[in-house]
């Protein structure tokens, strides 16, 4: 197939913890604009990044099964479209399985002391 029928960029966030994967997803024909999302994640404190992984791909649709029929890994996924939600799930899946360093999970609950 041409590259020209590939016109939907998907940035695509995936998080797995024990049999639970979890994706972001998010498509657009415009280049900057999935890169904007990208810099709005990177520019979150919500979750560390080491705990998702960043891939980029195009499709010939805008949905997640365009994604899926083009990469079967991404099969199983629990996908959000709200960069919001997949990072609140990210963060108590994480929590569940420990895996959050206790210094990190001290910062982000506010809960952190006071070295002085």
């Amino acid at each position: 197939m041409s590259d020209l029928m590939y016109k939907y960029i998907h940035l695509v966030v995936i998080a797995k913890f024990g049999s639970q994967s979890l994706a972001y997803h998010y498509a657009s024909t415009d280049g900057d604009d999935v890169m904007d999302h990208k810099e709005l994640l990177n520019q979150q404190t919500r979750v560390p990044g080491y705990l998702y992984g960043i891939h980029m791909l195009k499709t010939v649709g805008t949905d997640f099964k365009s994604v899926q029929a083009r990469d079967p890994y991404f099969d199983d996924f629990e996908v959000f479209e709200s960069m919001g939600e997949f990072l609140d799930a990210v963060y108590r899946s994480a929590v569940a399985h420990n895996a959050l360093g206790r210094l990190w999970t001290a910062k982000t609950l506010g809960l952190e002391q006071s070295t002085k």
